[in-house]
């Protein structure tokens, strides 16, 4: 399964992921108004906690407790 968001997203996103694909993106329209994905927070606190397998993609910052219990699924955050 494959889950695109064009916007921001809450705690506790993708816990316990076991495969597929996240990935979590501002709208266009919001980027073309000035928004700088990279200097602002756009995934919520404690994502991927226990996550097991799949793959992320986060174009921006993200909060605390990042991937903690982490073992095995692949990040990727566009950030500064």
């Amino acid at each position: 399964i494959t889950m695109i968001v064009d916007g921001d997203i809450n705690d506790y996103a993708g816990k316990c992921l076991s495969g597929g694909t996240i990935v979590v993106k501002p709208r266009q329209e919001v980027i073309d108004a000035g928004f700088v994905p990279e200097d602002n927070v756009i995934v919520s606190n404690v994502s991927l906690y226990g996550a097991t397998s799949g793959k992320v993609f986060f174009r921006g910052c993200y909060g605390e407790q990042f991937c903690v219990r982490n073992s095995g699924a692949l990040i990727t955050a566009w950030s500064t």
